[in-house]
């Protein structure tokens, strides 16, 4: 059997980023960039004010303070979005709004709480220096500047940035589209009543959501039955996907049809890999398509997608951070395990001071879908290692913020 990072570098060699395609600023958060972007304007393209205030030469208040505040003439004000209609001349000063354009003749901006307006003036009572509140024109970006480079991922921040410097649009590498299909005669939906021997198709929702977290397009193909015709007909749209993910029917029964299906035609690339839970994987090609069949029960399959699945995906996007970062955290509890096989458990972590505790979620069985959704880490215990003392230190891979 291949170990995990065996697999999992055997799957990323047969996987591909996509092409790019130009992608409105509105729905390029997430995606990466496959394009240079350098800023087409000044931002601000004019100098503006920090401050609601006044717009003042600093001479004129060199002297002001609480005690002696310097009395200027009021002639007016600019607003956002306005340009000034006159200069700031000698003893005068102008209303101004945050953001609005600095007028002529003026040097810095008196904040409004450091004044008092009445009869036509405004009394000031700080000195300022020249540049005191003031924006200067191109100050976040100048004309060329470059803004964000090929391979980075759009974050709402850079998006702002982007607008800023003129882009209403941005090349980005494409989304993967995904065909996901589950298998088996036992599946009823959500809300279906169950016979004797039938369960409720969890694989289905959480693949949907977990390949739409990672930025994948869902082409979902249902759930084929325990019937080759039925598999194969859920297939004949494969072409329309970049990749194909599959839950059951991978493993060694009678009614395993994928396995079996594949291996028929020869697309079959490796099966099984040492790993608990999720050991029954298949890694194979539908029409080209590169296919990863993930184990039916639900917690082999999340793990199965953390490990295998979703790396590929970041992949397909151009992305360069494939897996989680690890951490090491104290074990609170011993962990056993078979030592020919990688083990990951569920996991709940703590900080605690300067160090990370971590405890398991309770029943660790590869059934036991609620472990999976309470964790917010996985807990690896490698290949070769046999048990873990409690208090020993482990490595984890996070999930979810760790408070």
């Amino acid at each position: 059997m291949l170990t995990v990072a065996q697999a999992r570098d055997r799957i990323l060699e047969r996987i591909t980023p996509l092409a790019a395609e130009d992608v409105p600023l509105t729905q390029a958060r997430g995606r990466v960039l496959a394009e240079e972007v350098h800023a087409e304007r000044d931002v601000p393209p004019f100098t503006n004010s920090a401050m609601d205030g006044y717009a003042i030469r600093a001479v004129d208040v060199r002297g002001a303070s609480a005690s002696q505040p310097v009395r200027l003439r009021l002639l007016g004000e600019v607003r956002a979005g306005a340009a000034p209609t006159t200069a700031v001349q000698p003893n005068t000063a102008l209303r101004i709004m945050t953001g609005a354009m600095v007028p002529e003749g003026s040097d810095a901006v008196v904040r409004v709480e450091d004044t008092a307006e009445r009869d036509g003036a405004v009394e000031v009572r700080v000195a300022v220096d020249s540049g005191t509140s003031l924006r200067a024109a191109g100050s976040d970006l100048h004309r060329g500047d470059l803004v964000a480079t090929t391979g980075r991922v759009i974050t709402p921040g850079l998006i702002g940035v982007l607008a800023s410097a003129g882009r209403t649009s941005v090349r980005c590498v494409g989304r993967p589209r995904v065909l996901v299909l589950t298998t088996g005669d036992e599946l009823r939906e959500p809300g279906e009543s169950l016979a004797p021997g039938q369960i409720t198709n969890t694989n289905r929702y959480t693949l949907l959501a977990a390949i739409e977290d990672a930025g994948g397009v869902v082409i979902d193909a249902g759930v084929a039955r325990d019937e080759r015709q039925d598999l194969l007909d859920r297939l004949r749209n494969v072409r329309e996907a970049q990749l194909v993910v599959s839950t059951g029917g991978v493993s060694m029964g009678a009614y395993d049809l994928v396995r079996g299906l594949l291996e028929e035609e020869e697309a079959v690339d490796f099966w099984q890999v040492a790993l608990r839970p999720g050991k029954p994987l298949l890694f194979a090609a539908v029409s080209g398509v590169p296919l990863i069949g993930l184990p039916g029960n639900p917690v082999s399959t999340l793990v199965g997608f953390e490990l295998f699945v979703r790396p590929a995906l970041l992949k397909m996007q151009g992305r360069a951070d494939l897996e989680r970062p690890r951490l090491t955290a104290i074990t609170e509890v011993p962990l056993v395990n078979p030592p020919h096989l990688e083990q990951y458990f569920r996991g709940i972590a703590r900080r605690d001071g300067s160090r990370i505790a971590v405890r398991l979620t309770g029943d660790q069985g590869s059934h036991v879908l609620r472990s999976m959704a309470d964790a917010n880490c996985l807990i690896v215990v490698p290949q070769g290692t046999r048990e873990v003392a409690a208090g020993s230190p482990v490595e984890i891979m996070p999930l979810a913020p760790i408070d």
